[in-house]
């Protein structure tokens, strides 16, 4: 007993001091670190530290020892396993916890005695080796609980095995509710400047999204935006296109390996989507079994999924890759307020492009019109002059249209010029350029092809697929070259227009390419 009549006695006016001292620190964190350092005299102890229980880890946010071999011990050393799982369950329970202090003895072996008696639900088994080297015989747990929520807890460690006495257990249930409301409070804070911190950097980005003028420009400032309001290390967009699911922008960690994930996803559609993917209606998080894991550029525990719904409904997703350092929960409302930016932003371009479409698309046949003609025709030159080519421009005029309307009717002439139209695109190559550009006028440009006898065969070909034999119609057609015999279009129009009305003169149904 001799080693126990060594033992300080705590006093009163030792917490009461220890409570002003706490008062007088400038944040909570040195409050902490003079609470541990305290305990090394006020309790017996030779370690103390506080962690905190955060994704389902303990995080060491204040540490004191006698010594700098056991401050590191503590700083970079987790907690046991069994701690852990013993107070994740508690959480996942809902149950509202009671907070119990309890005593672990150790032995000279460092093991703790008789541990199915005591029934804690936890031990400190994996750290015997250290307790054994720094001789601890004992450790009192003090769980720092806020109106029955756990979120941390206090380890003091004795070499004493007479150490924490009723005296010391008592001051330490009436000093740790204190405690552990200030520590409560301290996360509320920090919690609150974080959001406050976020929906800032939401306000700036706001603008910074509805001027993007591409999908593609909305989607990678999208994601740069994300990692920095949300925290995040990476992701990327799964978009709905033409009827797949594709992986688009990713951004962080994955920014260079697009290839890999997009071969992950279709292993991963295989296995749990064989009949086609079917997106999320919710936001959804989702924990990665082990095999799900197996094929991953870098490791990550869970991926959470917010769907991207636009007037037509769910357009995409949002996939954020979480390794198990942020809460993404704790950001769910920010995150759903980011991405309802992101789909209206999303919204606007895509409705911006089909007026523009709609602007320069006929809308009986589905090819340019004459206004989106005149567009690429002026891109189609501005490059033809870059390359030093030529190409060959066609105007083309159906013979007998009139008779058709008048005998059968405008439904049996919309039908052939649908079907002109539809027999154009098949007979041009994919940079060739074709439209209609009036009644039933239509033009068509084959790119990089010189004025002579191919230039011939290919239109001949042209005029040959077209097929008109079952409508009782003919076709025209005037050509004429770019740049050889003019550089600006008005010209070239007309010089087309001109051997164009030469052939219908001639007898129609010829292919005019000289004066």
């Amino acid at each position: 007993m001799p080693a126990q009549s060594n033992m300080y006695r705590l006093k009163p006016e030792d917490i009461f001091g220890l409570l002003q001292e706490i008062n007088h620190q400038e944040n909570l964190e040195d409050a902490l670190k003079l609470l541990t350092k305290r305990g090394l005299d006020f309790f017996n102890s030779t370690m103390a530290g506080i962690w905190l229980f955060e994704e389902q880890k303990f995080h060491s946010l204040t540490i004191s020892a006698l010594t700098e071999q056991q401050e590191r011990f503590l700083k970079h050393s987790f907690l046991s396993s069994d701690l852990r799982d013993f107070f994740k369950g508690i959480i996942e329970s809902d149950a509202f916890f009671e907070p119990k202090i309890t005593l672990h003895e150790i032995d000279e072996q460092g093991y703790e005695h008789d541990f199915r008696a005591l029934k804690k639900g936890y031990s400190f088994t994996e750290w015997s080796e250290h307790l054994r080297e720094f001789k601890i015989r004992r450790i009192l747990c003090v769980p720092l609980v806020h109106y029955g929520q756990f979120f941390g807890l206090l380890a003091l460690f004795s070499p004493n095995p007479f150490a924490f006495d009723e005296n010391s257990v008592y001051w330490l249930e009436q000093l740790m509710p204190l405690i552990s409301s200030n520590v409560y409070e301290q996360q509320l804070r920090l919690a609150a400047l974080d959001r406050e911190q976020a929906l800032s950097l939401l306000l700036r980005g706001t603008e910074i999204l509805v001027k993007a003028v591409s999908e593609d420009q909305l989607l990678a400032e999208a994601g740069e935006m994300a990692m920095e309001i949300l925290y995040l290390e990476a992701g990327f967009f799964h978009m709905e296109q033409d009827g797949e699911w594709i992986i688009r922008s990713p951004f962080g960690r994955l920014k260079h390996l697009e290839k890999v994930w997009q071969e992950w996803m279709n292993c991963d559609k295989q296995i749990h989507f064989p009949s086609g993917y079917v997106p999320r209606s919710t936001p959804t998080l989702r924990i990665l079994e082990k095999s799900d894991q197996r094929d991953m550029p870098y490791p990550v525990k869970r991926i959470y999924v917010h769907p991207i719904i636009a007037h037509r409904g769910i357009v995409g997703e949002l996939w954020l890759m979480d390794s198990g350092v942020r809460n993404l929960e704790q950001t769910q409302e920010i995150l759903s307020a980011f991405v309802r930016i992101l789909s209206m932003s999303l919204e606007t371009i895509r409705q911006r492009l089909e007026l523009r479409r709609l602007a320069t698309t006929d809308c009986l046949t589905g090819i340019l019109n004459r206004q989106g003609f005149e567009q690429r025709m002026l891109g189609e030159m501005a490059n033809t002059l870059r390359r030093g080519t030529t190409f060959q421009f066609l105007l083309l005029d159906l013979d007998g249209f009139k008779n058709l309307n008048d005998t059968q009717g405008h439904p049996a002439g919309d039908l052939a010029l649908v079907h002109v139209a539809q027999n154009l695109q098949k007979s041009v190559r994919l940079g060739d350029i074709v439209a209609r550009t009036g009644g039933d006028e239509f033009a068509v440009v084959f790119t990089d092809l010189k004025a002579g006898t191919d230039a011939i065969k290919i239109i001949e070909r042209l005029k040959k697929n077209l097929d008109l034999e079952k409508f009782g119609l003919g076709i025209t057609i005037g050509v004429a070259e770019f740049p050889t015999e003019s550089q600006d279009y008005e010209t070239l129009y007309k010089v087309s227009d001109r051997r164009l009305y030469i052939g219908k003169q001639n007898g129609k149904g010829q292919i005019i390419v000289r004066d």
